[in-house]
């Protein structure tokens, strides 16, 4: 089975990689999850990405997350990385933190559904429309920088941080989107009896669950992170597990049982090989919210690439404050860091905010602080910063910073438009 599933990873990028550049995008366009909520939820444009996505739920629905487990490139990548982590004989711990369950719910509502379907309120659809070719395939793909320090950081990194699949349990959304059907389908792993608690199912999860504990204590694993990978039916020693169908109307369910992480990962056998969180999460999840947003956005950054240096930070900072003295200083350098730039973030909204306010004086105070302490040059500051200095009568700052921003952005109309204003009113 596994090796099937393999070649289902490379056959997905085998495809990835044809589309790409070979058939492009004449036909099928992005071919990406973010389609069913900025072209679906907010348009309702029907294109190849919300195709897919619907595709995916309804096979969610009935079968669990089969996507997750075998189809989604970024799994597989987090997979590898494990795979080569065990290569080297290193083998990290699994971080068990309740944050798993909140921070993906929470990026999926703040970020993708909440926008969109807010704007579909306001601006309701005319009609559905079918235009299967667009956007382009490289609409919503970063630049190179980012987008390889976005796979290094949440498809290797993470997983060397917090343990298997870390990307996939702590921040992604898609993943948040499938745990309603996913918990509704009538396919699941079940126990079929004579499980002798050998711990081969949970230390072998790529995802990290405990499904020993599950199997004991539900009869099935109810997780709904399992992407139905078959690692732990053929892996079972005795043979205890089995993926099979229950007729849902007769499926005994509680929400009390998605509630019992603290009481997991404590058999003996695999113990080791996780690290529970959850006495912090008091600490933990702010911190993390705080960091994350701190950055999003910075330097062209994602919300994948924020979050995954948000959460990796904030667990090494938790874990410098029982370390010595010197991974404590290195923990408080980190803080800083994230508290320099959520400053900077703080200054760019307030300072644009007032812009559009007309309150020059609080614009220039703040965009001035960005300017000074964000290490990248934005041409866009400086134009504004020039349209508020010249409404404010300043007009040799005005020009200082159309000038700037002329540097950075040659040619582009709006500076040019700056700097005409500006020698209309010397003139005058």
């Amino acid at each position: 089975m596994q090796k099937f599933r393999i070649a289902s990873f490379i056959a997905v990028h085998v495809l990835i990689f044809g589309h790409i550049f070979w058939w492009g995008d004449d036909v099928i366009g992005s071919l990406d999850f973010q389609e069913f909520f900025h072209a679906f939820l907010k348009h309702g444009v029907l294109n190849a990405g919300t195709v897919m996505v619907l595709i995916i739920l309804f096979t969610t629905l009935l079968f669990g997350r089969f996507f997750c487990g075998w189809a989604c490139h970024f799994g597989a990548v987090q997979e590898f990385s494990w795979w080569l982590l065990q290569k080297l004989k290193i083998t990290p711990k699994t971080v068990n933190s309740r944050l798993v369950a909140l921070l993906p719910l929470f990026i999926l509502f703040q970020f993708y559904l909440i926008p969109n379907i807010l704007h579909a309120i306001d601006e309701p659809w005319q009609e559905i429309t079918v235009s299967l070719a667009q956007p382009g395939i490289w609409a919503f793909l970063p630049g190179l920088v980012i987008g390889t320090l976005t796979f290094f950081i949440d498809g290797f990194l993470i997983v060397y941080v917090m343990g298997r699949k870390g990307f996939c349990r702590f921040i992604c959304p898609w993943g948040a989107f499938m745990k309603l059907p996913a918990a509704l389908a009538p396919f699941k792993i079940r126990n079929g009896g004579g499980c002798i608690q050998s711990g081969n199912c949970t230390r072998d999860c790529p995802i990290g669950i405990d499904v020993s504990y599950e199997i004991n204590n539900l009869d099935k694993v109810i997780n709904t992170n399992c992407t139905n990978c078959m690692v732990c039916t053929e892996g079972c020693p005795s043979q205890a597990l089995s993926y099979s169908f229950q007729n849902p109307l007769t499926e005994k369910l509680s929400l009390s049982d998605y509630f019992h992480g603290k009481n997991q990962h404590k058999l003996g056998s695999i113990k080791d090989r996780f690290v529970s969180l959850r006495a912090h999460d008091l600490i933990f999840v702010p911190m993390v919210l705080i960091f994350g947003f701190s950055i999003d956005g910075l330097y062209g950054m994602g919300h994948f690439l924020s979050f995954g240096f948000a959460v990796i930070s904030t667990y090494l900072v938790l874990q410098s404050i029982q370390k010595n003295k010197v991974f404590k200083i290195i923990g408080g350098l980190i803080i800083g860091v994230f508290l320099w730039h959520g400053s900077i973030k703080y200054a760019i909204h307030t300072g644009l905010k007032a812009v559009e306010n007309g309150d020059y004086h609080k614009a220039v105070s703040h965009l001035e602080y960005a300017v000074k302490m964000y290490p990248k040059e934005i041409g866009r500051f400086h134009l504004l910063l020039g349209k508020s200095y010249l409404e404010m009568g300043e007009t040799e700052i005005a020009r200082k910073h159309a000038e700037m921003a002329n540097r950075i952005n040659p040619n582009h109309e709006s500076v040019k438009q700056l700097m005409g204003e500006i020698s209309l009113y010397s003139r005058d």
